[in-house]
């Protein structure tokens, strides 16, 4: 009996079929633009958790500059502001999450109420930064209390960007979703040339 030759075929898909860098991060960025249309609210959200984040960073520079200036009668309220917006800027995330449901059509009364809690953050920023600026117009010596007005000034801020992303949300939400995501395959029989012989021999 003559042996028969057994030839195994390599199976491995070869290098160049493989997806390239370039391919794999427009996947990436296909993907990720396809949860925004689901999901657009995570853009203010996002901003919001930075600006709460930054204030949670920013706590220490604070405490220290209440610590020179807690027995100061013009400063009665610094700490009971920087306590309330240490407070809601946990809060204002939980509230923004019961926004938006899952699922669900988003919850007014929630959106409301994380507008209220921003700007209630902002208003409390304002009363720990104007009072003690115009204390240390007089009191140059209280070095922790100046090096901590430019991170609340700056709070501040990040706030009234999050407040605007936030309200801006119908708007952009709109835009987000005219992005063409669909992934578009080619048809077998669209690259045929020539009749199908069907006939036999």
């Amino acid at each position: 009996m003559a042996e028969e030759n057994v030839h195994i075929e390599n199976t491995d898909v070869p290098e160049s079929s493989k997806p390239s860098f370039g391919a794999r991060a427009k996947e990436w960025l296909r993907k990720k633009i396809v949860n925004l249309k689901r999901h657009p609210q995570n853009i203010a959200l996002l901003f919001l958790a930075i600006a709460s984040v930054y204030y949670m960073f920013i706590m220490f520079v604070i405490g220290q500059a209440m610590g020179v200036t807690a027995e100061e009668p013009q400063l009665p309220a610094t700490g009971i502001c920087s306590f309330i917006s240490t407070l809601l800027s946990i809060l204002v995330l939980v509230c923004f999450l019961n926004s938006f449901p899952k699922r669900k059509k988003p919850n007014i009364v929630f959106i409301v109420l994380t507008f209220a809690m921003i700007f209630a953050i902002i208003g409390c920023d304002i009363g720990y930064y104007v009072p003690m600026h115009f204390y240390l117009i007089d009191h140059q010596n209280k070095v922790e209390a100046i090096a901590a007005q430019p991170y609340v000034l700056a709070h501040i801020i990040l706030l009234a960007i999050a407040a605007v992303v936030f309200a801006l949300l119908p708007v952009y939400s709109r835009l987000i979703k005219k992005i063409d995501t669909s992934i578009k395959l080619e048809s077998a029989t669209e690259n045929m040339s020539g009749g199908i012989d069907i006939q036999e021999d």
